[in-house]
């Protein structure tokens, strides 16, 4: 493993990686040359943590390139964040997934699910500035408050959903019409391969 083909741990070290090709047929030839498989459309997963699991950083790769154009971090098949990339890699908005207050930061992942306040928020996206700034320019949050808290990463009722800007100005008026705005990937589909591509930025707000 090596920073090419995988992700540093925590001591420094790198975690050990697990390909798959979803949109290639590869040869068997190539266990005996393992170099071979960066020239094939791949899908790599790299654990969270060292101890492995399937909590991983899922990244997809073109033929001959080690630039991923699309990253998710995936507990199983759940998506709890997409990264948006551009033709270096480098994440140009991350959409975050998970029950959290109506905060302005990316990482604000409340444990006390008590505490979400009138208008609990399912989904944040922010722009990523070349300098690494994060601005929330979209959300989708829930009419009113919960009665009983949720966990992180229950689904929400749909219908219970608005969609707009951080102002609480609503400007889409279906879920669909969010994610499409967005270019949100709620299942993870660009994984596959044939739908994987360099994310298209939404238009600025």
């Amino acid at each position: 493993m090596n920073a090419e083909n995988s992700i540093a741990s925590e001591t420094g070290d790198f975690k050990p990686a697990r390909y798959s090709f979803p949109d290639a047929a590869v040869p068997q030839s190539v266990l005996r040359d393992l170099t071979r498989i960066y020239s094939y459309d791949r899908r790599r997963d790299v654990p969270i943590v060292s101890s492995g699991g399937d909590w991983v950083i899922a990244e997809y790769f073109v033929a001959g390139s080690h630039v991923p154009t699309s990253r998710f971090r995936l507990l199983g098949k759940q998506v709890q964040r997409q990264e948006q990339l551009d033709r270096t890699g480098r994440a140009v908005r991350i959409i975050a997934i998970g029950w959290a207050r109506p905060s302005t930061a990316e990482d604000d992942e409340t444990a006390d699910m008590s505490k979400l306040g009138e208008h609990p928020v399912w989904i944040r996206v922010f722009k990523v500035s070349p300098a690494g700034k994060k601005s929330l320019v979209a959300l989708a949050w829930r009419r009113q408050g919960f009665t009983a808290a949720p966990a992180i990463y229950d689904d929400p009722d749909d219908k219970s959903l608005m969609f707009g800007l951080p102002d609480g100005t609503v400007k889409w008026h279906t879920k669909a019409e969010f994610l499409k705005a967005q270019d949100i990937d709620l299942s993870a589909r660009r994984l596959l391969g044939g739908a994987a591509s360099t994310a298209k930025s939404p238009a600025d707000f």
